[in-house]
């Protein structure tokens, strides 16, 4: 790329609102909270300024039910 631009890196990152625009979120039992665990558009930065945030899916914590399906 041409110098002092660069994509951001995204999957496998924690996700961050200054270059990150969540698109889905999707329970995973395997993935921290707010990680990043894919990507549909990348993002770009030039000189430390965003120029367009990258697309991303963020795992979220999945819910868990009582098998009885009520709470005590």
């Amino acid at each position: 790329m041409k110098e002092g631009l660069s994509q951001i890196e995204s999957v496998g990152k924690q996700f961050d609102p200054h270059f990150h625009h969540a698109i889905e979120r999707v329970e995973k039992a395997d993935q921290a909270d707010g990680t990043v665990i894919g990507e549909l558009q990348p993002g770009y930065v030039f000189h430390s300024r965003v120029l367009r945030p990258a697309m991303v899916r963020v795992a979220i914590e999945a819910k868990h039910t009582p098998a009885s399906g009520r709470e005590n």
